[in-house]
């Protein structure tokens, strides 16, 4: 092996490895698309979805119009739920979603088509196949980060101003009134919603537990449907909620500060050390070449 060959096969190993290393840090095996994703806390909330399903989003939808009568009802309810849970069931509709995925899907084949290798397209085939799903997987577990984030904050503002006097719907106005938008602003924007529009208190908070849908929200709902329901004080509710979602938040912090060592070790095994060795071999190597 020449010189420049060893050279050539050292500088591809170390970017290789630099990928691996920045694709195991990120966070979601989705995330190679992140380049492509649109997050609500950068655009409005009709603008959440990815660029690439607001281009083939106007081809999907007649096809999906076409054919969703013939999905299965149990497809469908399992995709408005993980629709529901990345938060853009209102932007999504199960059949429009089916149908992005079968026209990635085939705008995939017909690109990938012409490529020699049929393994290395297949490959990319089925990454094309999996990029919705990918991308719905790591849009709800952003979205439940989120929640799970904020929440204490916006339980503490709303306990704040019940025990200053205000009833609930002030309490909802001044809590989303003070805040950036956020999941949780626009699911108390839609309670708000729903109260101006007849709804019983039960009913929104009910109704909120449903869209959002985590272990954290549901003992909070419960806890103010119940309170509703018995004529119990919101203020105290809320002030108990809070200091238990406070605990949670630390608690989880401490379990993800505790996993990191133990993520960081795969990439340091398979990425770091053997550039490491590459580098250190590579002068040992090179003076071997020149002596023979």
């Amino acid at each position: 092996m020449s010189l420049v060959a060893l050279e050539i096969l050292v500088a591809v190993g170390c970017a290789l490895s630099v990928m691996v290393t920045i694709y195991c840090f990120l966070p979601g095996t989705g995330r190679f698309i992140a380049a492509l994703r649109v997050t609500a806390r950068r655009e409005p909330k009709t603008l959440r979805l990815p660029v690439w399903v607001r281009l083939l989003l106007p081809i999907a939808t007649p096809f999906g119009d076409l054919c969703g009568r013939y999905v299965p009802g149990v497809v469908r309810e399992g995709v408005q739920l993980a629709l529901r849970r990345a938060g853009v069931d209102d932007e999504l509709s199960p059949q429009q979603f089916l149908a992005v995925t079968v026209c990635a899907a085939a705008l995939a084949a017909a690109l990938l088509a012409p490529l020699p290798f049929e393994g290395v397209a297949f490959a990319l085939w089925c990454v094309a196949l999996l990029l919705p799903w990918l991308w719905l997987r790591d849009a709800a577990k952003a979205r439940a980060d989120e929640v799970v984030r904020e929440l204490p904050v916006y339980v503490d503002m709303l306990t704040l101003a019940l025990e200053a006097g205000g009833a609930l719907s002030v309490a909802l106005r001044v809590a989303t009134e003070r805040s950036p938008d956020s999941v949780l602003r626009r699911a108390f924007l839609r309670v708000q919603g729903d109260l101006r529009a007849g709804r019983t208190r039960a009913e929104a908070l009910r109704a909120l537990g449903e869209r959002l849908d985590l272990p954290s929200v549901r003992p909070l709902v419960a806890a103010l449907v119940q309170a509703d329901a018995s004529g119990g004080s919101f203020a105290a509710v809320l002030r108990a909620q809070a200091d238990q979602r406070l605990d949670e938040r630390f608690a989880r912090a401490e379990k993800l500060a505790m996993e990191a060592p133990v993520k960081m070790l795969l990439p340091l095994v398979l990425c770091i050390f053997p550039c490491t060795f590459v580098v250190l071999a590579f002068p040992i190597l090179s003076r071997f070449l020149d002596a023979q």
